[in-house]
């Protein structure tokens, strides 16, 4: 009897500790649409290539736009009196994203003088426009996105392009909340939180009271992934200032530094690596007494977001009253695939008609959207913009950096592949609508850099793995391993050559081949059991009958 009872007590004291842990769901949340919508791991990597190229550029250097104010809209999502969080609950997050964005918070004090030259305000504030209460027979939620839609239960999305949206809401499950990444649709952007972790008063329970949840959460929104990369030592969240981890930190009050060093000292992975763990982070599991700091690369990557997947919120309005709503209800021209189609605005069939879609009468607009995604390892550029409405066919002229005409032609789709390209060279290009009588638009201009082309998980454009990281015993590899075609640009709508037989084999970091697995001819994806292999970091390399290969990384948790 006696046994029985402390192992009972045990068990209770397990779930204790357990409930009073971080649980975060966005993760979750993110591998839940992608396996909805396998275009969603396109763009997470489309915006990952773009936020490459923005930390480049000078924009990242000097904020042009100074302080930027997110407007942001409350949903109150209640089913007991309790869960109707007052005004001043409310008031007291938001103050607390600004405190926390801006580096205005009273424990900047706490962060170790180990981080303080990367501590950073990321120059980014909140401001409330609008509170929406909707009391719900729903007892709780979960992660399925039935609080943001009216129609189960929840409130439905406004205006997401210009605002950031919160739902305050019973989650359930253990998880204080969750966050869209950028992309996906706009009908579920925003993010959640939990009542019992929202803002610093009322129905606020420690040791997650101090509004860090949605500071959290609000990371995620921007693009900012978990302080340890969501793996272990081998995998990074994409931050150069922030010390690599092993996994998530607990930490909890006094907060006592230095803290965990989960990936062996003397490491030095980093610049500014100060071997310990960052649990101060707002990106880490830590309680939120124990939070205190964003990195300038953290706000780098933020702003990156911004300007790449949410760029309606650099002129939204943020003078206290709701934003206007949109144009039509598609929501279009607000640079965001808001159905997650792989689609952007215009070029969306949703959109096709809407007002601020169409050209002025009897013009003949130039194409918009431009952009580039580079190919086998450099050596090619795929050029894509948005179809200009009244546009016969567009007229392609491609540069190389010193200003000599590379490539031309005449394409009649809207996009066009240019090859033979000399790797880690600067080139060029513009388009032009060719319309009826005639007439032509003005010239539309983008650039780009002919260096290896690196994904959001490391993978060549050559060869792509999905899903990944994964814990799935199967895995779905695809690879484009064409030669290299005379330089010139051609429609994308050409036949592309002939495909061979390929070799697939997994590599250990080490370089020991676990498994191989040979492809026969015509084919250009396979599955492939990696059910055998241990949770780690492997190399995929696919070979083909020439020899020519080409290879990725893939994660197994």
């Amino acid at each position: 009897m006696t046994r029985s009872i402390l192992t009972l007590f045990a068990l209770l004291v397990a779930f204790s500790g357990l409930m009073a842990q971080r649980n975060c769901g966005s993760m979750e949340y993110l591998e839940q649409q992608i396996q909805a919508n396998p275009a969603r791991q396109q763009q997470l990597e489309q915006l990952e290539q773009f936020t490459n190229e923005y930390l480049e550029s000078a924009e990242a250097k000097a904020f042009a736009n100074g302080i930027l104010s997110i407007p942001v809209i409350v949903h109150v999502v209640y089913n007991t009196a309790a869960q109707n969080i007052s005004d001043a609950q409310i008031n007291s997050q938001i103050q607390v994203l600004t405190d926390d964005f801006r580096r205005l918070n009273a424990d900047a004090a706490n962060t170790p003088s180990d981080f303080t030259g990367v501590a950073a305000d990321s120059e980014i504030e909140f401001c409330l426009t609008q509170t929406i209460r909707v009391q719900t027979s729903t007892t709780s939620f979960g992660t399925n996105n039935s609080v943001k839609f009216t129609s189960s239960g929840g409130s439905d999305a406004v205006t997401p392009a210009e605002a950031m949206n919160m739902w305050v809401c019973n989650i359930g499950g253990g998880i204080l909340g969750y966050a869209q990444f950028p992309g996906g649709s706009a009908a579920t952007d925003g993010i959640v939180v939990d009542y019992r972790y929202f803002g610093t008063i009322g129905t606020a329970t420690a040791p997650f009271n101090l509004g860090r949840t949605a500071t959290h959460e609000v990371g995620h929104w921007l693009n900012l992934r978990h302080i340890w990369g969501d793996g272990g030592c081998n995998v990074d969240d994409f931050v150069s200032d922030t010390p690599l981890a092993g996994g998530p930190n607990y930490t909890s009050s006094p907060c006592t530094y230095p803290g965990p060093n989960s990936c062996g000292a003397g490491r030095g992975n980093k610049p500014g690596d100060g071997i310990f763990d960052m649990f101060q982070n707002y990106m880490d599991y830590s309680d939120d007494g124990c939070m205190n700091l964003f990195t300038l690369g953290q706000k780098d990557r933020m702003w990156a977001a911004i300007n790449g997947a949410r760029p309606g919120l650099l002129t939204s309005a943020c003078d206290g009253t709701p934003p206007p709503p949109p144009a039509n209800p598609e929501i279009c021209d607000n640079g965001i695939d808001d159905d997650g189609d792989g689609l952007i605005d215009c070029a969306d069939g949703d959109c096709a008609g809407a007002a601020n879609c169409a050209p002025p009468p009897g013009a003949c607009a130039a194409p918009t959207n431009l952009t580039h995604t580079r190919q086998k390892g450099g050596q090619e550029a795929l050029l894509q913009w948005t179809a200009s409405p009244d546009a016969q066919s567009y007229f392609v002229e491609v540069y190389f950096g010193n200003g000599t005409l590379y490539a031309s032609g005449t394409i009649t789709g809207t996009g066009a592949t240019v090859s033979g390209l000399a790797k880690n060279n600067p080139y060029t290009w513009r388009v032009r609508s060719n319309c009826a009588g005639g007439a032509v638009s003005d010239w539309a201009d983008g650039a780009f850099n002919a260096r290896l082309a690196q994904s959001a998980f490391g993978t060549t454009e050559e060869v792509a793995v999905y899903p990944n990281p994964t814990n799935f015993g199967q895995v779905n590899i695809s690879w484009d391993l064409a030669s290299t075609a005379t330089p010139g640009i051609s429609a994308l709508t050409e036949q592309r050559e002939a495909f061979g037989p390929v070799t697939i084999r997994i590599h250990s970091l080490t370089g020991q081949t676990l498994l191989q697995h040979a492809v026969a001819d015509g084919n250009q994806s396979t599955l492939l059991d990696i059910s055998s292999l241990s949770a780690g970091v492997y190399h995929i390399q696919v070979t083909d009958a020439e020899g020519y290969s080409a290879s990725t990384k893939l994660i197994k948790l």
